[in-house]
């Protein structure tokens, strides 16, 4: 069947051979990211024995499809290994004539093969391009025409009776992600162009052939499709796993044709780091054209391609990155807005968390990004020069408003950090856009309500942040105005019922001043009660005494006559005469008798009425003891809820004022806006790191003092990546150093002109000695340059065999450890500046921290393990393994028995994910997530105090947690102009330094109050009453803000 051999040949010999001098070096043979073309079918190396086996199920069944993992190579076999087979006739068994059409779906298949076919037309000469218009509407109505009208269309295209017509239908799997199963016309039009596929491979009136190229995880979508499955099922072919000698013949075979030479320990360095995972053929690929590069400028005499060359670009994990954000950087700030808008509009994450391409045209991506076509192109044309290939089609094709634009390949969505960013940043957007629209949708029929906080913040935040437009909305729901409507209406409706609450809290004040009112009422009451009763217990004792007084009086008077009865008695018999007399004393005296004993009765009479009044009087004190008590209680109560409740009240209005002011472009409103959430904050006793109030007064601080204020620049290379820094603990100075291998002192205000010192490799660790005489440096070079801070000399101390990874003293200042790419711990001397091997480890570890009393040494493994060294006893101990995830910081805290680590989470597809902190009992091993981060943690640090832990993302992203409430949300620091690569506090915590991208070192002050001392001397005026009732309440008082600026008035 076949009439040719594969084999480009035995191309070693010439790759070893050392260069002839003056031999001519040819272009760069390596394409990038992007698929080889056919013209390029001379570079492509390492697959030729699987073209056989394609053409054989090509010839038998008409059809194959190729299926494999995104980047295993698909699209550069079929175009640079069949392809050129079969223009070159030597598929034997039919005619040697081959017209090859070249398609991909798309969101609108028929048409996008309508217009493959008036380009192949065009290219063929057989149309004129005046009237492709109308050549591609009789296209499009023959192939809509039914079930054969491919066939129909391949008979036209047949320029000789017996002519192969050949289509390869590229990215098949678009049809399954841009297929609506909702939308009717969506699924019709997949159906029509499914089945006039099946029917053209069917028929054998004209020789057609068809190629299918297709991921293998969209497999399982092809079943929606009848008959589909049954003709994959019967010819396909998964593109396997390239062998070890196949992926070093891709890596030799360009570079020998180039008339190249390689060395063989950078082939074997690749192929290690290449490991078995098909994503990295991409990558590889681009990582040798990168490295070819810098070797054509660099090279020394019959030097070949050697590691220095591969080092220098940063390697297989950040040549992409760091040449996708050098391409970035030359743009100006219009251009990499308009950027930002471009890669948004081309890429897409799916709800498996997979990077997708999202093909767009150059007038929708200008219409998203307000910019001229032109202004589009040229930004384009920045992404896809020759040497960067970021951005398809080729430079071959020149750019119009209808030029369909598109990444080069998924991987470069994950590779790429600020891509990976923007990604996400857009999916969340279309996320909560669908969400908003989904619930607008719902509402209209009645079956949901109005949104309210958290949702409706969250949506207004997006709403501002994002501004979306019809354009941009209409790609993920055709329904904008009724979402916007619907948010609108929320909005209005919510800040109605926040009016109507704050009148009904006017009402309950009211209410609650009425009360006290009455329960004083009351009290006045029980006191006057309980002043009558004390006043009806003096008069009846006053009735008493009385009473005792005349019982006395009678009693006497008694005990008289009775004495006188005697007397009367004895006298009887010697005063006959006085008898008469005597009868009649007795008989007064039995009348006063009488007299007082009535007396007597009416004496107890009145001291029973005054005990009874006694105990009413002392029953209603009582009461009125109970009353006053409940009536104090219910006030002391009252006044507490009050208080309670009108300090909530406060704490709220302070946090919603500053997140106000960060959405305001007046600088003084913004400025005076944070400050008032600050004093409402600190007046009503708010926690002394709150987010919202932080945000608040930085991002006024920005408005008033510039985006950059608090960057510190490193005199010239303003693209140097700051990847280490190293602060006192005596006092605010600090060293940093960067990918151009300077090293720099620096404090607070600024950066020292004169560099400190310079190495020839990037630097990537800086460890300062406990006694701060000591300055170590670990580099791209496998051996540590130890600097004598006081007189700049310095000895390089050599043991690793492999880069160093970190580094940190021991509290003596003696000697420091060291960690190495080759899974070796060092122990090093500082003054004789010899090095020993302490430990061999099974994997090797990222980061190391201390424990205070330098006993213990705590690892992080890219491997996901978490480990525990004893320095005395030399005994390891892995204390977590969070496989497949990479650990890739930790950090100590300076008192508790508490590590924390951060990791970079990984899908089980390798997709990253999100990156998380943990921190760890040790006591117990248990784990808290502080969860935040989209990448991966480069950095932790403990503040010296122990209350603050400060996490740097490889977002961008920087976030400080409280230590001893880490359900509290971080404070989040974002302004940071590109990765943050390391971080450090002030020996007083008071400030947290992060080194940045672009030479800068970011200053951030860990208090509020640092902030809010800034900005009343910057502002120029308070805020107005009509601004004060607008952004803060309209029931609290008006105030002026700065009270400064009144004093300077006068």
């Amino acid at each position: 069947m076949l009439n040719y051999s594969v084999k480009v040949g035995n191309v070693e010999e010439e790759v070893i051979s050392p260069l002839s001098v003056g031999q001519e070096i040819g272009t760069n043979p390596f394409p990038g990211l992007r698929p080889f073309t056919i013209d390029e079918a001379h570079l492509f190396f390492g697959r030729e024995g699987q073209v056989d086996e394609i053409l054989a199920k090509l010839h038998q069944h008409h059809c194959v499809t190729v299926m494999g993992y995104s980047g295993s190579g698909k699209s550069s076999l079929m175009y640079c290994g069949v392809v050129p087979v079969l223009m070159g006739g030597l598929l034997t068994t039919t005619s040697s004539s081959w017209q090859v059409i070249s398609s991909r779906p798309g969101s609108a298949p028929i048409e996008n093969l309508a217009n493959a076919l008036i380009a192949h037309l065009l290219d063929r000469g057989r149309i004129l391009a005046a009237d492709a218009h109308i050549h591609r509407a009789i296209l499009l109505s023959i192939l809509r025409s039914g079930t054969n009208g491919l066939v129909e269309v391949a008979r036209y295209l047949q320029s000789q009776q017996g002519e192969n017509i050949f289509l390869l239908v590229d990215q098949f799997e678009e049809l399954f992600r841009y297929r609506d199963p909702a939308d009717d016309q969506s699924v019709n039009e997949s159906t029509a162009y499914v089945n006039m596929l099946l029917a053209a491979v069917h028929q054998r009136e004209v020789p057609f052939y068809l190629s299918l190229n297709m991921r293998s995880d969209f497999i399982g979508d092809c079943a929606a499709f009848a008959g589909l499955t049954q003709m994959i099922n019967e010819s396909n072919y998964l593109v396997p796993q390239m062998t070890r000698d196949e992926k070093k013949l891709a890596i030799q075979g360009p570079i020998a044709v180039a008339g190249g030479q390689v060395s063989d320990r950078l082939i074997k360095r690749l192929l290690v780091d290449l490991g078995d995972n098909q994503d990295q053929l991409p990558i590889l690929q681009h990582a040798l054209m990168r490295t070819w590069d810098y070797w054509v400028s660099n090279r020394e005499e019959n030097e070949p391609i050697d590691i220095r060359h591969y080092n220098a670009i940063g390697k297989i994990g950040q040549a992409l990155s760091q040449h996708a954000n050098e391409a970035f950087d030359e743009l100006s700030q219009r251009e990499k807005e308009i950027a930002e808008v471009l890669f948004k509009t081309v890429t897409e994450k799916n709800l498996e968390n997979q990077g997708l391409r999202r093909p767009g045209k150059i007038k929708l991506i200008a219409e998203l990004a307000e910019a001229s076509e032109r202004e589009v192109i040229q930004v384009v044309e920045h992404f896809r020069k020759p040497g960067r290939s970021f951005l398809m089609p080729g430079t071959q094709v020149a750019l119009t408003g209808d030029s369909v634009v598109e990444v080069s390949h998924e991987s470069f969505m994950r590779i790429w950090n600020r891509l990976s960013g923007w990604v996400e940043e857009e999916f969340e957007s279309a996320q909560m856009y669908k969400r908003l629209s989904d619930a607008a949708a719902m509402y209209q029929i009645g079956k949901t309500g109005l949104w309210r906080p958290p949702d409706l913040q969250l949506a207004l935040n997006w709403q501002k942040k994002q501004r979306p437009t019809r354009t941009w909305a209409q790609r993920y729901n055709e329904a904008f105005e009724r979402a916007i409507v619907f948010l609108d209406t929320s909005r209005i409706t919510y800040e109605a019922e926040l009016k109507n609450q704050e009148m009904l809290q006017r009402r309950l004040l009211q209410r609650a001043r009425v009360v006290n009112i009455v329960l004083g009422a009351f009290l006045i009451l029980a006191v006057g009660l309980f002043f009558y009763a004390l006043t009806q217990r003096f008069e009846a004792e006053k009735r008493t005494q009385e009473a005792q007084a005349n019982e006395k009086a009678a009693k006497q008077s008694r005990e008289e006559a009775v004495k006188s009865a005697a007397l009367a008695e004895t006298r009887a018999k010697q005063l006959e005469i006085e008898t008469e007399r005597t009868n009649q004393s007795n008989k007064k005296l039995q009348i006063a008798l009488d007299s007082m004993r009535r007396l007597k009765n009416l004496a107890q009479e009145a001291l029973k009425v005054a005990e009874q009044q006694t105990i009413f009087a002392e029953g209603q004190t009582v009461k009125a003891n109970e009353a006053r008590i409940r009536a104090d209680s219910l006030k002391a109560l009252a006044l507490k809820n009050l208080e309670s409740a009108n300090r909530l009240y406060y704490l709220q209005v302070a946090q919603t004022i500053a997140g106000r002011s960060e959405n305001i472009d007046d600088k003084d409103l913004a400025g005076t806006l944070a400050m008032q959430g600050y004093l409402f904050h600190t007046q009503f006793e708010g926690k002394k790191y709150d987010p919202y109030i932080f945000r608040g007064l930085y991002y006024a601080l920005t408005k008033l003092s510039g985006l950059n204020y608090n960057a510190l620049k490193t005199p010239g290379n303003y693209r140097n990546l700051m990847f280490a820094l190293a602060v006192s603990k005596k006092n605010n100075e600090f060293f940093t150093t960067g990918n151009d291998g300077r090293i720099f002192r620096g404090g607070m205000s600024a950066i020292q002109e004169k560099e400190f010192a310079a190495t020839p490799n990037r630097n990537r660790v800086l460890a300062l000695s406990p006694d701060e005489n000591y300055l170590a440096v670990a580099s791209d070079s496998a051996s540590i340059q130890l600097f004598d801070v006081r007189t700049g000399n310095f000895q390089s101390i050599k043991g690793h065999q492999r880069f160093v990874n970190d580094i940190e003293f021991l509290p003596d200042g003696k000697s420091f450890v060291s960690v190495s790419g080759d899974f070796t711990l060092r122990m090093n001397d500082v003054a004789s500046g010899k090095s020993a091997q302490f430990l061999v480890l099974p994997f090797e570890l990222k980061s190391i921290d201390l424990a205070a009393d330098g006993k213990q040494l705590f690892g992080a493994s890219p491997k996901g393990k978490v480990v525990m060294i004893n320095l005395e006893t030399r005994e390891v101990k892995v204390l977590v393994d969070e496989a497949p995830n990479r650990v890739l910081s930790i950090a100590v805290h300076p008192s508790k028995k508490m590590i924390a680590y951060g990791i970079e989470n990984i899908s089980d597809k390798g997709i990253i994910q999100k990156g998380t902190v943990k921190l760890l009992d040790l006591s117990t091993l248990k784990t808290r997530d502080l969860t935040g981060h989209k990448s991966g943690i480069a950095d932790l640090e403990f503040s010296a105090d122990g209350q603050l832990l400060a996490s740097a993302g490889l977002d961008r992203k920087l976030q400080m947690w409280v230590v001893e409430h880490p359900e509290d949300l971080p404070i989040v620091m974002d302004n940071n102009n590109g990765n943050i690569w390391d971080v450090a506090f002030t020996a007083d915590s008071k400030f947290l330094l992060a080194s940045c991208n672009s030479g800068e070192i970011r200053v951030w002050p860990t208090d509020s109050r640092s902030l809010a001392e800034q900005i009343c001397p910057k502002v120029s005026r308070n805020m107005t009453p009509e601004e004060w009732a607008l952004y803060v309440a309209e029931n609290i008082e008006y105030e002026n803000t700065c009270k400064s600026l009144l004093i300077s008035d006068y």
